[in-house]
């Protein structure tokens, strides 16, 4: 059994100055400190004036890169007070009236301070913001990396155990054990059945774990597009010729090799046909048309299914969802989120139309030159993290396409 334990989840109401480190502290004193001391005499020399400037600004400089907002703006504040304090007394007097005069300064002050403590105020709230997305970056990469562990131990010790039982069955089935009755047969082809059926489903979980976790990894190559079409409809027509549902191939003469990752894009073509194919009742088609769009190439599968009502289309992508009916089988409902995530890695996207009782048909639209950016490619696991995982990652990925 595999306990996944989360890690801690960051404090969001921790202080911004018990966060501050001593060294931070340190700084801030001693530039008060120094603005306090050298403020009168810096204003009486011209070159000493351009030194406290320096050392003031440097202060703020190397607060600020530590990440202590709060006290660079504090030293800022302090410095510029005193700059204030001291050319207000050096300034002429002007007079309205004896009487308001003190509380014309008075209340001149209070805004200065009121304005400064909104500035300081604001600073915290925008250090605090900083500080608490740095520490939810944190936590989620140390919980990625912990799935990415638990999907590892899942992968082998879930698929380990099906794949002895389906090894087994095949061995009792081709009659390498003794001969079996037609009773025997049929129980067996059934555990069959039940074995692969669940291995499908656990290979759904991971993947799209995998997917959710920015664990999978593409490796773009150039692919003959045409050649990958007509591999994905040999290896489905077995099944097409059991459900007694024709498949037909439209490839337009100017489509080309395309750089994508070819076990991925043969994950999202088996997926769609199996799909096609499983909710088209017998007797009927599906086609599978390919076309240039521009720099685009568009993969469409069209089918003569049931259909897919309006309201369930727009729910259609999203994980754990299932438009089919309950005599079409039980499923995971990740299929087409992983489709969906597998092309928007390769900076294309997926699309679908569908009428009630006339079918459906889903277009993927890649870019012929694939625009896969370096973060989708590795993730955002550390790259030692991820080499660990990636050959489990492909190895699940070969399984899915294999017939």
């Amino acid at each position: 059994m595999i306990v996944e334990q989360h890690p801690k989840s960051p404090n969001q109401n921790t202080s911004i100055w018990r966060n501050a480190t001593v060294l931070d502290w340190l700084i801030l004193s001693l530039s008060l400190g120094f603005i306090a001391t050298f403020h009168s005499e810096a204003m009486q020399d011209r070159l000493l004036l351009i030194i406290y400037t320096m050392v003031i600004s440097g202060t703020a400089f190397v607060l600020l890169r530590r990440g202590a907002l709060v006290f660079t703006v504090m030293t800022l504040a302090a410095a510029s007070t005193a700059l204030l304090v001291d050319v207000y007394f050096d300034a002429t007097a002007d007079s309205w009236h004896p009487l308001l005069d003190p509380v014309r300064d008075l209340v001149g002050v209070c805004l200065l301070a009121f304005g400064m403590a909104k500035l300081i105020r604001e600073a915290i709230r925008v250090q605090k913001d900083a500080r608490d997305a740095e520490n939810q970056r944190i936590f989620e990469k140390k919980l990625i990396a912990m799935r990415a562990a638990a999907l590892r131990s899942t992968s082998h010790e879930v698929r380990t155990p099906l794949s002895t039982i389906m090894a087994i069955n095949e061995t009792l089935l081709n009659g390498s054990a003794g001969e079996l009755n037609e009773i025997q047969r049929d129980f067996l082809n059934d555990t069959e059945t039940a074995a692969k059926h669940l291995m499908s489903l656990v290979n759904d979980i991971l993947d799209y774990a995998k997917a959710e976790a920015g664990m999978i990894k593409l490796s773009p190559e150039s692919v003959a597009l045409v050649a990958l079409v007509d591999q994905c409809v040999s290896m489905v027509e077995p099944k097409a010729a059991q459900a007694r549902v024709e498949i037909t191939v439209n490839v337009a003469t100017d489509v080309n090799e395309i750089f994508a990752d070819p076990l991925r894009i043969k994950q999202v073509l088996l997926n769609l046909l199996t799909n096609a194919i499983k909710y088209t009742e017998p007797s009927g088609l599906v086609n599978i048309r390919v076309r240039m769009d521009g720099k685009f190439v568009l993969i469409s599968v069209r089918d003569t299914g049931r259909g897919i009502g309006a309201e369930q289309v727009e729910h259609l992508f999203n994980p754990y969802f299932q438009a089919a009916k309950k005599d079409q089988g039980i499923g995971t409902g990740l299929g087409l989120a992983i489709i969906k995530h597998l092309t928007e890695l390769h900076g294309g996207n997926i699309t679908v139309e569908s009428v009630l009782g006339s079918g459906s048909v889903f277009t993927v639209r890649l870019p012929q030159q694939a625009t896969i950016e370096a973060e989708q490619i590795e993730g955002p696991l550390a790259a030692t993290e991820f080499d660990n995982v990636q050959k489990a990652v492909n190895e699940d990925a070969r399984d899915l396409c294999k017939v």
